[in-house]
């Protein structure tokens, strides 16, 4: 996934400085750190990954020096580094745990290299929801049309045609279509919203192809 939208490192050289930044950082990435952490421990009990999650995050908030340390480079993203280091300290909190369940024997805890491929998914995931819930929210305030939110739902997750969709409902392909790409475009801004809060598009890059970049990987999934 090398197409995504770099990140803008200024925005983190800055976390140090800017203790609410990174609380605020660390929110718009914890629902894909969290996904992360809790797919590379499946197999663990729920409630231990849960108590996991909870851990590393708190962790990550803790430690805006250490975040401020990502620094661009070839194929680097700010998602990578903070997965890399919420894996690390997901790690360690699994082999307290598993310390604990021996009775305070020590014990090494062989776990897998972080993986970048699922990094892609688990973000591109997370924007995607956060960005539903957005329009949602829209569409219930009457700031976008809920059938057109409607239409859209039925052909980007259910894969329904729009020829299809406007049949059933007794309108033209065009009315159909232009209704779809009201919300699509609702869609995407609330998408690209979330990707420059999170320093992950700059002002010279397409909104659009980042946008389509995140359901590709995201579908992957």
């Amino acid at each position: 996934m090398d197409l995504f939208p770099v990140t803008r490192w200024s925005l983190i050289a800055r976390l140090p400085d800017q203790p609410q930044q990174v609380a605020t950082l660390i929110a718009l990435y914890a629902d894909a750190v969290g996904a992360y952490v809790a797919r590379r421990l499946a197999g663990e009990r729920p409630e231990r990954v849960a108590d996991i999650v909870q851990e590393v995050l708190l962790d990550l908030l803790t430690r805006p020096e250490v975040l401020a340390r990502a620094a661009p480079g070839e194929g680097s993203r700010f998602r990578y580094y903070l997965m890399d280091l919420a894996w690390s300290s997901a790690r360690n909190a699994l082999r307290r745990a598993r310390t604990h369940d021996r009775g305070g024997a020590a014990m090494t805890t062989d776990l897998p290299a972080p993986e970048h491929a699922l990094m892609d998914r688990v973000w591109a995931t997370s924007v995607i929801q956060a960005a539903f819930d957005t329009v949602r929210a829209q569409a219930a305030a009457g700031a976008l049309d809920p059938e057109a939110l409607a239409i859209m739902t039925e052909n980007l997750v259910e894969g329904r045609g729009l020829r299809d969709i406007a049949s059933e409902r007794g309108w033209s392909l065009a009315t159909c279509q232009r209704r779809c790409a009201t919300a699509r475009c609702a869609l995407q801004e609330a998408m690209c919203e979330r990707l420059r809060l999170a320093g992950e598009l700059g002002t010279d890059e397409d909104p659009a192809a980042a946008c389509a970049l995140l359901l590709r990987a995201a579908a992957q999934g």
